[in-house]
């Protein structure tokens, strides 16, 4: 039985193409799932006063509008 290199190559390639597609689905339904655990905190810029929603993770964060560096304050812990 013969099989046309062609025929080979593409069958390859279209078994390569598939098996990627279907790691990047799982990949990126852990990291959807991932995300939704994230928690955010609304926090105050001290310096000129705006609100935003920003992550827990870290105790110092830089305000989008001003760019000023803001610590969390031990009282709104």
């Amino acid at each position: 039985m013969k099989i046309e290199l062609s025929l080979f190559i593409g069958a390859v390639l279209s078994a390569w193409v598939l098996i990627v597609f279907i790691l990047e689905y799982i990949d990126s339904k852990y990291f959807k799932s991932a995300k939704k655990t994230g928690h955010l905190e609304r926090k105050k810029c001290e310096v000129c006063a705006s609100v935003y929603f920003i992550s827990t993770l870290h105790e110092y964060w830089r305000c989008p509008l001003c760019g000023s560096i803001n610590k969390e304050s031990l009282a709104s812990q």
